[in-house]
């Protein structure tokens, strides 16, 4: 019986974080992709969704909400902000990168 009730509340989570989830706005599309720094490797979906992996740490699915200067990963029990303080650009590499908490990410 305790197990049903775990597999409904789990059930229930899911429902709710689904359906809390709005799509990244389009003048948020270029945060979209696979992006990497020194520790961390993240991923922006469309739909709102995405991951983040922190290297030997943690590897979550979450939800992406893209406000003002800031991207918030977000999951019940876990959630990680990093500050916006340079949109994507190309630099003279021709390689794409955004700088996130002071850090560059570059895009794959």
């Amino acid at each position: 019986m305790k197990n049903i009730y775990t597999l409904f509340s789990i059930l229930l989570c899911l429902i709710l974080l689904i359906s809390c989830t709005k799509p990244i706005k389009d003048e948020h599309n270029v945060f979209l992709g696979s992006w990497g720094s020194e520790k961390f490797s993240i991923e922006i979906w469309k739909d709102g969704f995405g991951k983040i992996k922190r290297v030997r740490r943690y590897d979550n699915e979450t939800r992406v909400i893209i406000k003002g200067k800031s991207i918030k990963f977000k999951t019940p029990g876990f959630s990680k902000k990093f500050r916006v303080d340079s949109k994507p650009y190309v630099d003279n590499d021709g390689i794409t990168v955004m700088i996130l908490d002071g850090k560059k990410f570059y895009k794959h």
